[in-house]
């Protein structure tokens, strides 16, 4: 950029020597050289003002944000690990830039895209941290069913409504535990899937699913079809927040396993 107005200042005094020479040389005026003189200098600025300028601002708005989210735990470790889900993740990344957000909320648009990759994880990390990442995430659907039930919702099933915007909605502090959590997970799971115990899954979900049954009744049965239209939202958040947290309630071993029993049943 030094260098471009160097060349700039440069080329404008070539062009007023040019100009004086041209006056004492030929018929030219002195108020047609002033005119000769300023004309590309308009011209210059123009350029420079409604589209040189603009566009060196967008450049610089999108690499920001693509440092800003290489330096964000859970994302950045995807640029080495999910590469082809990287790059969809910069350009949702630049386009919410190029509509005014911020580089940190633009990163916060992203988390519905990870739906799957996390459940891919979950059946391949370790206990402590599936349990782990697991349990921040309940902490998180409550906070979120305080403040609005639908955003909740649209957290647990990110493919019926878009998902939500964490850095928006969750206060910083447990955003970051969120954010380390899912890093964790990523980190943990490298792995081939881990095998599920089917018949201990099975036992320990029809437990849970008899003392739930005592609180929410038949409501339970929409666990199972989120994405129809007659299910009760506000109650989707609530029967979940219990079912997790039931899940959670177990010992690692049983919780991690029937979480991956869940996470297979549901494709």
């Amino acid at each position: 950029m030094t260098s471009l107005w160097i060349l700039t200042l440069a080329a404008f005094v070539l062009l007023a020597l040019i100009i004086v020479v041209l006056i004492k040389t030929t018929r030219l005026r002195a108020w047609q050289g002033v005119l000769l003189f300023l004309l590309p200098l308009l011209l210059a600025n123009l350029l420079w003002f409604s589209w040189l300028k603009p566009q060196q601002q967008r450049i610089e708005q999108q690499q920001a944000a693509i440092d800003y989210l290489a330096q964000t735990p859970g994302y950045r470790v995807l640029q080495t690990q999910e590469p082809a889900l990287w790059q969809l993740l910069v350009k949702e990344l630049q386009h919410n830039v190029r509509l005014g957000q911020t580089p940190q909320q633009a990163t916060g648009e992203l988390r519905g895209w990870l739906a799957d990759v996390i459940n891919q994880r979950l059946m391949r990390a370790p206990d402590a941290a599936v349990v782990n990442y697991i349990r921040v995430s309940v902490e998180a659907m409550q906070a979120l069913g305080k403040r609005d039930p639908q955003l909740c919702f649209r957290f647990l099933y990110p493919q019926v409504s878009g998902g939500v915007n964490l850095v928006s909605t969750l206060p910083p502090a447990l955003n970051a535990q969120d954010a380390e959590a899912m890093e964790q997970l990523l980190l943990a799971s490298r792995g081939a899937d881990l095998p599920v115990d089917q018949p201990q899954a099975q036992q320990d979900l029809q437990r849970i699913v008899a003392a739930l049954y005592k609180k929410w009744g038949d409501k339970l049965q929409q666990l199972n079809m989120p994405a129809d239209t007659a299910v009760d939202r506000s109650s989707m958040c609530g029967m979940s927040v219990d079912l997790y947290s039931a899940i959670l309630a177990l010992p690692d071993k049983h919780a991690a396993n029937l979480l991956r029993r869940m996470v297979t049943l549901s494709g």
